[in-house]
């Protein structure tokens, strides 16, 4: 089968064939023509602005992703596109224009907005959420208003991108919307943000009814750090769904404080994987010595990523211990703990290692030969 000449198109400067090209089957030429489009700059940004309105769905995209990498000399010929008729074409336009993130785009983005295409409405908010423009701080929370609630999630999101603080006022009443997608929209653009005046209103949040919304809100107190949070994260570790235990254990490991120690200790018993897994986590960024006990038992959990994670949890809390039962890691069935088992000795550092970890470079993964090359250098430099 012919596959089209990236290279020579690029010597040539066939505009023509490096846009036919954005259509091809092999993902390899699709993304070597954007790259060369891209290079070649301002000469191939009409061209490409007319591919913006081909019938391929193929074409319009490798087009908007070469005019992103083209950057300021596409910027005003897509601003007068977001006028045209299609609305493909305007979205188009409009994800060129995010990605390249230049502020001259800020106000038409403003105007597409109001567009009557909710796609086009959605790019709007998305590109707006990567210039980071604090232009859009008042229209986007007009737009968390939006009839359409997944704009208005979406709105919500994009404001805790920015980052502004006018934003948290209306982000915390959104938090009392009847829309559930509208309240998980804006606890995560609170977490985004880190403002302290939302902390309460994030607490008050986990005994939300629907459970996305208690996760996410765990999610952003975690991102906030506030001692405050501490017994109302430990108490969602006992919520009855299993995504807001997992997100709750994430967070107590992040905040750091030790507090969590005993709470996570025990969510190691949590009838579900994923919850076990970041309450070990959350243990291995604590680095208490009282937690290696209870995760070296979990070196020998049936299950492959939990012993893997409790052997990187061992290696973070780096305490001497823990190397007898890492060193019997190194011979674990799955090749995931073995690696994890390696790089946990590593960052020990412990001489007792030496050996078993020798004997690792013949092991048949290549990870976990070059886990094992990396934890011997280590601890080579500690006894030097």
């Amino acid at each position: 089968m012919f596959k089209p000449n990236v290279e020579k198109m690029r010597a040539k400067k066939d505009l023509k064939g490096l846009i036919k090209a954005l259509e091809d089957d092999d993902k390899e030429v699709r993304m070597g023509a954007i790259h060369v489009l891209g290079g070649i700059g301002q000469p191939a940004v009409a061209p490409l602005i007319e591919a913006l309105k081909d019938e391929r769905k193929r074409v319009r995209w490798g087009a908007a992703d070469a005019l992103a990498e083209i950057k300021d000399p596409a910027v005003e010929p897509l601003i007068e596109v977001l006028r045209d008729e299609r609305k493909y074409v305007r979205w188009g336009a409009i994800n060129a224009l995010g990605k390249i993130g230049n502020p001259r785009a800020v106000e038409p983005l403003i105007e597409s907005l109001k567009d009557e295409d909710r796609h086009v409405r959605l790019g709007a908010i998305n590109a707006l959420a990567e210039i980071k423009d604090v232009r859009a701080v008042e229209p986007l929370i007009q737009a968390m208003k939006d009839s359409d609630r997944v704009i208005g999630k979406e709105a919500a999101k994009a404001l805790g991108k920015i980052g502004n603080v006018r934003a948290v006022g209306p982000l915390i009443e959104t938090l009392k919307d009847a829309d559930s997608g509208l309240r998980w929209g804006a606890a995560k653009g609170l977490g985004s943000i880190g403002d302290p005046k939302a902390v309460d209103p994030l607490i008050a949040t986990l005994k939300d009814e629907d459970s996305g919304v208690r996760s996410v809100a765990a999610w952003s107190l975690g991102k906030m750090k506030d001692s405050k949070v501490m017994d109302p994260l430990i108490s969602a570790l006992n919520d009855k769904n299993e995504d807001v235990r997992m997100v709750a254990a994430w967070a107590l490991g992040e905040i750091g404080y030790l507090k969590a120690l005993e709470p996570l200790i025990r969510t190691l018993k949590d009838r579900n994987m994923d919850v076990r897994v970041y309450a070990a986590i959350g243990l291995g960024k604590l680095g208490d010595v009282r937690a290696v006990d209870h995760l070296t038992e979990l070196l020998k959990d049936k299950n492959k990523e939990i012993r893997g994670v409790a052997a990187w949890a061992l290696g973070e809390i780096r305490y001497a211990k823990a190397v007898k039962p890492l060193i019997e890691a190194l011979n674990d069935k799955s090749k995931y703990v073995r690696e994890k088992a390696a790089r946990a000795l590593g960052r020990i550092a412990d001489f007792r290692a030496v050996y078993p970890l020798t004997e690792a470079l013949e092991d048949e993964d290549e990870d976990v030969r070059v886990a094992a090359k990396e934890a011997l250098k280590k601890i080579s430099g500690r006894q030097s």
